[in-house]
């Protein structure tokens, strides 16, 4: 790890290119945002519908669902987390659920924390200090210790209230390091937290380095923020851009409002000349905070909004002289035009009959290619069935003239037999070697099955999982172990290669007309879709795979 950051140092560009293509996929993602947040009010719709629906008297499951609710609210709409945090503890202290009581006191603490009334939720969490504390709440609380008082200490007005502040702090990011496993991911950002809040930025890093997102959008940028963190206090802008960016990502992603990365990332725009980058991003951040009612946010980009935007306008007022100019510069220019206008006018009317006579020309070349790319791509979709076709005849040519060969020699010997058992006049043996020999055949004829099986999913590997892909997930075809394909699957599959009419296959699988016709009128009717496009659609399975294969030698 101590050699990547070695490198990365001598090669700054790497990481600026890196950073490049995460913005545009940060500018990607906030373009889509409004879908995210769209998917959030849903579910908050969802929940409350289910909220209203549950009788006053089901206590638990009405608890439960203002947990729900608190947990999509928190980071999202701080008034409606306070709201559901303050319902849930009236809940709980109706039900006398001690647990419930602490977990909403700690809800409303971080509800009140988020709007900036840390004194408020110091109170509220005062008693918990003291004493009393369950154990399932201790890493809620503990989680909730650690940012209550370090952003006390960011905010104390004096020198003493900060070190008092943050060592309390300290207090409880070790009390949380005592709760999770050593090695883990959460153990390794706490402690990494730990290390740079005391300067220990390099040590950090080596203890956050390497890093595989989990796919938890909030996690994740939490664990990119707390790296960007140690790279920016180090002085490595370059790393920390690239950090807060993969932060700013999760976020957007996590459909929350209440967010420190993208404002932080803001600023290195802006101090590197990115000012439209920056005004966008930090515009966004302060429309996110006060939808969230996040007022400590809000604060925070109070502190660098207006200089970004002074400097934005400024931009903005040297972009409309320079555009002034131009305008300026263009009239003067359309001036002179104009008198060029008039001897051109007299050329173009020679000219008109002439382009008239191109235009034609060209629609009419035009037609005409239609046309041919309308033949070359009906000839590459009948020369593609001729190929599937060919390759389906000689694999399947090939399988059975070998079992067509077996069943002749065997057929030869048994006449042979026969021969000479009637030679011998031994009546009583031929009924036996007749006997033997339906069993032989009903043998035969499993093995013919299984060949058959073994070939289809040689040509079509995937046929089962595709053929499933078109039925409804609950009426999907299960086979039994080792099984390869079953009645129904064979019936489709002889669709698939052409045989599509119900006699030749009940022929094929020994089962009456009628029996074939119910297979595949009960199976269209556990289509996903449209029943009637079934077998078109089962017609399509394997084609792109057919394009490039060989036949089997």
């Amino acid at each position: 790890m101590a050699v990547i950051a070695v490198f990365l140092s001598f090669f700054p560009s790497l990481w600026a290119g890196s950073s490049d293509s995460l913005l545009v996929k940060l500018n990607q993602t906030i373009e889509q945002r409004p879908s995210y947040m769209q998917r959030k009010e849903e579910a908050l719709e969802t929940l409350r519908q289910s909220l209203s629906k549950l009788s006053a008297g089901n206590v638990e499951g009405r608890m439960n669902l203002y947990e729900a609710l608190w947990q999509e609210n928190r980071s999202y709409n701080t008034d409606s987390s306070l709201f559901y945090a303050t319902a849930l503890s009236q809940l709980a202290q109706q039900a006398g659920n001690e647990e419930q009581k602490q977990n909403a006191l700690l809800h409303r603490a971080t509800a009140l924390m988020t709007i900036g009334m840390f004194k408020e939720a110091d109170e509220i969490i005062k008693p918990l200090r003291e004493g009393g504390l369950l154990p399932g709440q201790r890493s809620q609380f503990f989680h909730l210790g650690r940012s209550l008082f370090g952003l006390m200490a960011d905010y104390a007005v004096t020198a003493q209230e900060k070190a008092a502040y943050a060592s309390l702090t300290d207090d409880f990011r070790d009390s949380l390091l005592t709760i999770y496993e050593a090695g883990s991911n959460m153990y390794r950002m706490i402690y990494a937290d730990k290390l740079t809040a005391h300067g220990k930025y390099a040590e950090a890093l080596r203890e956050l380095l390497p890093f595989t997102p989990t796919g938890d959008g909030r996690f994740d940028a939490g664990y990119h923020y707390t790296i960007a963190e140690a790279y920016y206090h180090m002085g490595r802008i370059e790393e920390a851009r690239h950090y807060y960016t993969l932060a700013a990502i999760s976020d957007m992603q996590s459909d929350t409002r209440e967010y420190i990365a993208l404002r932080k990332l803001a600023v290195i725009l802006f101090q590197s000349g990115d000012i439209d980058r920056a005004y966008h991003y930090l515009t966004l951040c302060m429309a996110d905070a006060k939808a969230c009612n996040a007022r400590l946010r809000i604060l925070e980009i109070l502190d660098t909004f207006p200089v970004v935007n002074e400097a934005y306008l400024e931009k903005k007022q040297q972009q409309q002289r320079v555009i002034t100019g131009v305008l300026i510069a263009i009239s003067l220019l359309v001036v002179s035009l104009i008198f060029a206008i008039f001897s051109v006018l007299k050329q173009k009317k020679a000219l008109q009959q002439a382009q008239m006579d191109l235009a034609y020309a060209n629609s009419q070349l035009n037609e005409v290619n239609r046309t041919l790319v309308e033949y070359n791509e009906e000839m590459k979709r009948q020369n593609q069935l001729i190929t599937e076709t060919s390759y389906l005849k000689e694999a399947y040519i090939t399988q059975y003239m070998d079992q067509c060969s077996s069943y002749l020699e065997k057929m030869e010997s048994f006449r042979k037999r026969l021969r000479q058992l009637l030679s011998a006049g031994k009546t009583k043996e031929i009924q036996q070697a007749l006997t033997s020999y339906n069993q032989e055949v009903e043998t035969e004829l499993a093995e013919f099955y299984d060949s058959f099986d073994t070939t289809f999913i040689n040509l079509f590997p995937t046929f089962v999982e595709d053929f499933n892909a078109l039925l409804r997930e609950d009426e999907q075809v299960q086979l039994k172990p080792g099984q390869k394909l079953n009645t129904e699957l064979r019936v489709f599959a002889l669709i698939r290669l052409g045989i599509t009419d119900s006699t030749k296959i009940a022929h094929f699988l020994r089962y009456s007309v009628t029996t074939i016709y119910n297979y595949r009128t009960r199976m269209r009717n556990r289509a996903r879709g449209d029943r009637d496009e079934l077998e078109k659609q089962v017609m399509e399975i394997g084609k792109k795979a057919l394009k490039g294969a060989n036949p089997p030698q």
